[in-house]
């Protein structure tokens, strides 16, 4: 099952782009109060994933470019983005039952073919696209429609809401934000050129070598007080954590691993990490 990943940094930061409190964000999307969101925020739980189309919706933004999934749905997919819980489906949905909704869920049981269409409305798909989710449910090779169009969608995606979210009231050029960047970094590292690239779907790999990407991915994450991995398509969990770990102790210039025989990070990067926690907390309470 390929999930949607979620960043508490990045919800964090859509958030304050938005202008949205934790607890009216709480609100819009059902959960009560401020408490759940700056838990997800923190990353010390995760929100549901059915609650994620909601986040999206409150916030204005594409949940395909705040919550990015690599891979085509399954059935768990389909229903976490039509926004409901699996009970929740099972009820509106008069032909099955949670029973056989989760026995198909898991891989267990086909659902009969009479429950598909109306399954498929309330999902807002078609029936083949519910078939064909349902097969990678049981662990079947499905072909995905080829999509024609650019062939870095998410990285133009994601720079195009975030230039949205640092101009509400005007509609910068390429020159406007590669100078933005640049003064902001105090070098030339990006042309108006690029930036036309980027917004028009380029891979980054395709523009910059992998020491200059580097760099214009920090002056980008700089400029708009992000973390440089929502720039990076196609990694795992493992490697934008890690590449933002290292980031964050070039940052605070602390060496990350702890040397000799002691394995493990640094205790100066322990420290920065305890400090950042500590401080992040006390802006929730």
């Amino acid at each position: 099952m390929p999930p949607r990943r979620f960043d508490g940094r990045r919800l964090r930061a859509v958030r304050r782009e938005a202008d949205m409190p934790q607890r009216e964000l709480g609100r819009e999307v059902g959960v009560g109060s401020h408490e759940p969101v700056a838990r997800w925020e923190s990353g010390k739980s995760f929100p549901p994933a059915e609650k994620l189309p909601a986040l999206a919706r409150a916030l204005r933004a594409d949940i395909d470019i705040l919550f990015p999934r690599d891979g085509a749905p399954d059935l768990v997919d389909l229903r976490c983005d039509a926004g409901y819980s699996q009970g929740k489906a099972a009820e509106l949905v008069e032909a099955v039952n949670r029973f056989r909704l989760g026995a198909a869920e898991r891989g267990v049981r086909r659902l009969d073919d009479a429950c598909l269409p109306e399954l498929a409305a309330l999902y807002g798909v078609t029936a083949e696209e519910l078939q064909a989710a349902q097969r990678r449910s049981f662990g079947e090779a499905v072909p995905v429609q080829e999509v024609v169009g650019p062939p870095c969608t998410q990285l133009a995606g994601t720079l195009a809401e975030l230039i949205r979210g640092a101009f509400p009231e005007a509609d910068p050029t390429a020159e406007d934000l590669a100078a933005a960047v640049n003064r902001k970094i105090g070098a030339e590292v990006l042309s108006a050129a690029q930036v036309d690239e980027l917004l028009g779907g380029a891979r980054a790999e395709d523009i910059f070598n992998d020491g200059a990407r580097t760099v214009v991915f920090e002056a980008l994450a700089l400029y708009f007080d992000v973390s440089p991995m929502v720039f990076h398509d196609g990694q795992s969990v493992e490697q934008r954590v890690l590449e933002d770990i290292r980031f964050l102790a070039a940052q605070h210039d602390v060496t990350l691993a702890a040397r000799g025989g002691e394995g493990g990070v640094s205790p100066a990067f322990l420290a920065v990490l305890n400090k950042l926690l500590a401080s992040e907390e006390g802006k929730q309470r």
